[in-house]
């Protein structure tokens, strides 16, 4: 299907502005809806004037790749700078490095060594961040749309990605992951849906981190509001 589970999308606006990216790759572009989403909050949500609506002004390079030509849009015309057609396993070696690189519900269409080998190569080619998601669990699927492209030939888990040395993990709603894989010196951004989460440098700055990725956002504000004795919210 040209179209992903919504559970991640929070999550995914969030990582984009921590990392801030000025160029990204999106592996299998489907619809088009994280070009959009992208887009809008890399470039749209920076607006300082009205010319600033006019795409000869953005300044994110969005690039994507997708095997199934029949998904592209003239939305993909407008919202992409380019899109790669093909199989992502090849043209990813014609291509340059990127900040980001994002790989929303693809990677189980791959089987396990095939897979294991392509995020290797993404991260290869990422500046900054490869940012993963994928079903967990994973069923089993044939061709859909009569599309071999749409089969599901592996399942995938946090333990998957331990030879990476900087991974953040996160499981949604108990049916979808999310995976940032980030290239040292960059800090793991935060996988939580509060929307562009500031991140304070020093010691505070490792403590509030700290706090929200092992209590989580909501316990985390608690927990900082009994602290100080006062309402405070983990702003984003």
């Amino acid at each position: 299907m040209p179209t992903s589970a919504p559970y991640a999308i929070p999550i995914i606006a969030s990582v984009a502005r921590q990392v801030r990216p000025r160029s990204v790759l999106e592996i299998g572009v489907g619809f088009g809806k994280y070009g959009v989403l992208l887009r809008e909050y890399m470039d749209i949500w920076e607006m300082n004037t009205l010319a600033d609506y006019d795409r000869r002004h953005w300044r994110t390079r969005i690039e994507g790749i997708e095997a199934t030509r029949e998904y592209i849009t003239p939305l993909h015309d407008f919202i992409y700078d380019k899109i790669h057609l093909g199989e992502a396993t090849r043209i990813i070696d014609t291509l340059d490095r990127y900040d980001l690189i994002l790989m929303a519900d693809v990677l189980e269409h791959f089987d396990k060594p095939t897979g294991a080998s392509f995020v290797r190569k993404l991260y290869d080619h990422a500046e900054r961040c490869v940012l993963l998601t994928y079903p967990e669990p994973c069923e089993p699927r044939g061709n859909v749309l009569d599309n071999p492209y749409e089969a599901h030939h592996s399942a995938w888990n946090r333990h998957d990605f331990k030879p990476f040395p900087r991974v953040a993990y996160k499981r949604v709603e108990g049916k979808a992951a999310v995976v940032a894989i980030v290239r040292p010196p960059h800090p793991l951004p935060l996988l939580t849906p509060c929307f562009g989460a500031r991140r304070r440098e020093g010691w505070k700055g490792r403590v509030a981190g700290g706090m929200v990725r092992v209590l989580g956002p909501v316990n985390a504000s608690r927990l900082a509001t009994w602290l100080r004795g006062r309402p405070r919210t983990l702003r984003t």
